[in-house]
């Protein structure tokens, strides 16, 4: 395993990939000329088209024939992968419009004796020359800041540390050949070709309905999985009434025929979500991994939804759908999808959320029932939460802040029920808001989702001579707090006196906590900024503490870990990232006595090792998606050089970051190998590959309901 590990020899020894460091070759021995049949020289950043020797077209002699187009196409990585034409601009103009520059890495081929010549005498090898000149130069040094991104956007959080900010976006020229090698990397995760999820790209395995049912893993599987989503998902995104869910789910097994494209797209995202708060070892008869099986689920639904008429008369399913799809992407199980896309479909949602009217008050439709206001009212409180989270991640803007939607009642879901005229709610038992219900959380983030609105559009305006005052920043932090503490004197006495679902209530004020801390973090950013912060130096403590409270969630949510915990940490992970990446400037300002400890018990020691801990949660995801293999990097760079500038040294930042990249390095490296080349060790389930070949008895088979109590082959909604 040594040999394989270290670093320059790393990739060519035990990796068919074409990925190397962009700097130029070590030293080597002249060898002789190659006499394989392509051709000498290949530079670096040229594509082969085509293979030489076609072996399914053979000449008279049995050779392979050779064919007549033969191009050599030089463009970076990323152009090469979407099949797009490249200005070969470093970084080219491609990747500079999709805010991507830091990806632009150029694949580079072995030299061949006429390079190796010229360097053995001294001469570096020359790069190829570039049809157009460099559309956007980069920026070098600390005063290279991101100017397009919001205030909440990791690249503006990241760049207020002056000092590392040249290394975590590979900006120092010493620093940046390694920098763009460990960033190329990402391209060995696995990614599926789900660029358009969740409207196309159809996966050969769901080519008609049948098919796509047939897929199904046994009954018993289903089972938990909804049972699973219902636990973990719908305490915070109440957009499904289990009760009626649980009606339709027994008589989709008994005739699935009547059940429409958009609900089976629904219900398949319903499992593919599922299997994120899954136990692994339930996988384990099915010969497959929980990879596999979300995969096939997110391929179905997406399936399902393309056939439904979402465009032309879309209904409340298929804004439901949407819905577990931006979740879906926010989890990052849709793996191969850019941030950019994120933002795509939440637009495209809110859009539609409109043209449904969810953001007007239910008394300008008398005809809707009772229950149908209430599910409308849900929904779009969910849309709005959704909106928020994809716009603080993006560094965007709300898009909706003008509506007249009433909140959802404070009641329990057992207000709602079946009878012989449909569905009822009996709108007599809406509880006040002090009261614990079903739905007091989504009471009290109706209550708060107006003020983090407002934050969001004020931080991640364009310009920020329009950023508020300060007197405006104090009162929208006081009021924020004590929303929070409202909240959390009604969940706190219900965790105590629940005994059946103690974890529901804790979860739910652990998600708030996380928002609201989330909130006030963008909220104090300009204040916090250079060189503002000396002047507001009560900011400065309050991203500490917020920064620390969210950590605080991190840790009780990362051990013990489990089903449960892993979603949400993948839920929250962009606000855990951003907590950290505050913590590490606070550090280096501490360090320099620019700003004050709040009065905790808390030294900035503790701090140091707290952000190095917390590193450990990226790290084990790092191989799940290319995505969070970045947040690693910046994360890992980000706390390297605050270590390096805290030593004292003497050395360079660049050295010191050599060790920081190799550990990079391995831990994707051994994640491929741990895997197979797949997926992460916390992603894989119950072992590095299918564990039985075939998928056994996992084909679709219409039951007769039992019930759902125990024996009865179904399962227990939680109340």
């Amino acid at each position: 395993m040594a040999p394989l590990l270290e670093s320059g020899g790393l990739l060519t020894q035990s990796w068919n990939c074409h990925i190397v460091y962009n700097s130029p070759p070590p030293r080597r021995l002249k060898q002789k000329p190659s006499t394989s049949t392509m051709e000498p020289e290949q530079p670096a950043g040229y594509f082969s088209t085509f293979s030489i020797l076609d072996p399914n077209r053979p000449n008279p002699e049995g050779l392979g024939k050779p064919q007549k187009r033969n191009r050599r196409v030089y463009v970076c990585i990323p152009c090469h992968r979407r099949k797009l034409r490249c200005d070969k601009g470093q970084p080219c103009s491609r990747c500079v419009q999709v805010d991507a520059a830091d990806e632009c890495v150029y694949q580079q081929f072995p030299f061949s004796s006429k390079h190796e010549s010229g360097t053995e005498s001294g001469e570096a090898p020359q790069s190829p020359p570039r049809d157009s000149p460099q559309v956007t130069p980069g920026p070098s040094g600390s005063e290279a800041r991101p100017r397009l991104n919001g205030g909440t956007h990791w690249a503006t959080i990241a760049s207020e540390f002056r000092e590392g900010w040249p290394y975590i976006a590979g900006l120092h020229p010493e620093w940046g050949p390694r920098y763009r090698h460990l960033q190329s990397l990402k391209y060995l995760v696995a990614a599926l070709p789900v660029h358009h999820f969740p409207f196309g790209e159809i996966c050969h395995c769901s080519e008609n309905r049948e098919n796509a049912l047939q897929s199904l893993p046994p009954r018993p599987l289903v089972d938990t999985l909804v049972r699973c989503y219902f636990e973990t998902f719908h305490p915070i995104y109440r957009i499904l009434h289990p009760g009626e869910f649980e009606y339709e789910y027994e008589a989709f097994w008994i005739d699935v025929n009547q059940f429409s494209e958009e609900w089976l797209a629904q219900f398949f995202m319903i499992l593919a979500l599922g299997c994120q708060a899954a136990p692994a070892h339930v996988f384990a008869s099915t010969g497959r991994r929980l990879g596999a099986w979300t995969d096939q689920f997110l391929n179905n639904s997406q399936y399902f939804f393309s056939r439904s008429p979402f465009t032309s008369t879309p209904t409340l399913t298929s804004a439901r759908t949407l819905c577990l799809g931006i979740i879906a992407r926010i989890m990052d199980i849709v793996k191969g999808g850019e941030i950019s896309q994120l933002a795509s479909l939440m637009g495209y949602l809110s859009r539609m959320a409109v043209t449904m009217n969810l953001n007007r008050t239910t008394s300008l439709f008398p005809e809707l029932s009772v229950l149908e206001a209430e599910i409308r009212k849900r929904l779009w409180l969910t849309i709005q939460l959704l909106e928020l989270q994809v716009a603080i991640r993006t560094g965007t803007s709300c898009i909706h802040q003008d509506y007249d939607a009433e909140p959802p009642l404070n009641i329990d879901d057992t207000s709602i029920f079946h009878s012989e005229h449909g569905w009822i709610l009996n709108p007599t038992t809406a509880q006040p808001g002090y009261s614990l219900t079903d739905g007091t959380f989504q009471s009290k983030l109706a209550d708060i989702l107006p003020i983090l609105s407002d934050i969001t559009v004020a931080v991640n305006q364009t310009s920020t001579s329009n950023a508020p005052k300060y007197d405006k920043v104090q009162s929208w932090d006081e009021q924020l707090r004590h929303k929070l503490q409202e909240a959390e004197a009604v969940f706190l006495m219900a965790a105590q006196s629940q005994a059946k679902y103690p974890f529901r209530p804790r979860i739910q004020l652990d998600f708030l906590k996380v928002l609201v801390h989330r909130s006030l973090l963008a909220l104090h950013h300009h204040s916090i900024s250079t060189p503002r912060f000396k002047q507001f130096p009560a900011s400065s403590q309050a991203v500490i503490r917020s920064s620390l409270a969210i950590l605080q969630v991190h840790q009780s949510w990362y051990q013990p870990s489990t089903g449960q915990n892993t979603t949400l940490l993948n839920i929250c992970r962009d606000s855990f990232g951003t907590a950290i990446l505050y913590l590490v400037t606070s550090c280096r300002r501490l360090s320099l006595n620019a700003i004050q400890l709040p009065s905790l018990e808390t030294s900035q020691s503790d701090i140091i090792r707290l952000v190095h801990t917390q590193l450990e949660d990226f790290r084990e995801r790092a191989c799940n998606s290319p995505s969070q293999y970045e947040e690693f990097i910046t994360l890992a760079v980000a706390e390297g050089c605050l270590r390096t500038l805290l030593s004292g040294g003497g050395g360079s930042m660049a050295a010191g970051l050599m060790e920081v990249a190799d550990r990079i390095e391995r831990t994707i490296l051994e994640g491929k190998l741990w895997t197979g080349g797949g997926e992460s060790s916390t992603a894989a389930g119950v072992g590095a590959g299918d564990l039985g070949g075939g998928l056994g008895g996992s084909g679709f088979t219409p039951v007769t309901p039992g019930g759902f109590g125990e024996g009865g082959g179904g399962f227990m909604f939680p109340p």
